[in-house]
């Protein structure tokens, strides 16, 4: 969100605001989030009623298990069931953890990058009941009508986000959605120099973090040894300007901090990179903040 932000404070002041054909659009970090917001924005639309708790929260798929926001709403449930290939991403807070199935082993729909919907085939036979086959029969118990066939759960989300277009039709037609106003945002806090510290006379500001996914990646590359090898390096990239200030070379061993977390990783000098960021794969920057200080280690 805050690349976002500043694409549309840079388009403010150039004046393309509220021009005819010009407008931002967040890409999203993973190719089926576009279609899991666009869904959840369905279902709000039909109940905005404010709740107070939760009575059953059912969390399906490993990265919503692994999520730091549904694990806040799973706080305030009084029950959770978690739908998961990897136990060990729930047991920590969820009252029944059930088997998964991953993307080869059920039928299904995806939207990619660009907001097209692909249909997914599957190419084995899982061992444990499909997830929305599960879901559909708990549902039942309480009187609720939700189909165990991912076509249909489909066509429903479909009528309510894109007025009933066929599967073909979205496949060559990708809706934007509606422009949002601009908001001037607030300044930022400027970080001081640390005092009383050996590293303070060596302060050159801080980096903004710019987290990445490489394409094959997520907790089956993490947990599976056949796929080791897509998981990227524990490195961080800099721009040669910012490498050159804190007198760091490629290989060094660097230490990423903000606000008491701290991580080591190698330093990879990338001149393709632009100045005043570093670059850190999502699995290696851990519960960095956005402004981190980077020095030798």
């Amino acid at each position: 969100m805050e690349g976002g932000a500043r694409l549309a404070e840079t388009a403010h002041a150039l004046g393309f605001e509220g021009k005819p054909g010009c407008a931002a659009f967040h890409l999203p970090a993973t190719p089926n989030a576009r279609g899991v917001a666009e869904a959840w924005a369905a279902a709000a639309d039909e109940d905005e009623l404010e709740r107070e708790g939760i009575g059953l929260l059912v969390v399906s798929g490993d990265e919503a298990a692994s999520d730091p926001g549904v694990r806040a709403m799973a706080e305030k449930a009084d029950r959770v069931v978690a739908i998961t290939m990897f136990p060990s991403l729930a047991t920590g807070w969820a009252d029944l953890v059930l088997p998964a199935t991953a993307s080869l082993e059920r039928e299904g729909t995806s939207m990619n990058l660009e907001g097209r919907v692909q249909r997914l085939r599957r190419a084995v036979t899982p061992p444990v009941p499909e997830e929305l086959a599960w879901l559909a029969k708990l549902a039942s118990r309480f009187d609720a009508e939700l189909s165990p066939h991912p076509a249909v759960v489909f066509e429903e989300l479909s009528e309510r986000i894109y007025g009933g277009l066929e599967l073909s039709t979205l496949g060559e037609r990708a809706p934007l959605p509606a422009r949002a106003p601009y908001v001037t945002p607030a300044p930022a806090p400027e970080t001081p120099a640390p005092q009383g510290d050996a590293q303070a006379d060596h302060f050159v500001g801080t980096l903004r973090l710019l987290r990445y996914r490489p394409l094959f990646s997520g907790h089956h590359v993490e947990r599976v040894p056949e796929l080791q090898f897509q998981r990227p390096e524990r490195e961080v990239g800099l721009s040669a300007a910012d490498a050159d200030r804190r007198g760091i070379g490629s290989g060094d061993l660097v230490s990423l901090r903000s606000n008491g977390t701290s991580v080591e990783l190698h330093a990879r000098i990338d001149r393709r990179l632009v100045e005043g960021v570093a670059r850190v794969a999502e699995e290696h920057a851990g519960d960095l903040h956005l402004d981190v200080e980077v020095v030798r280690a």
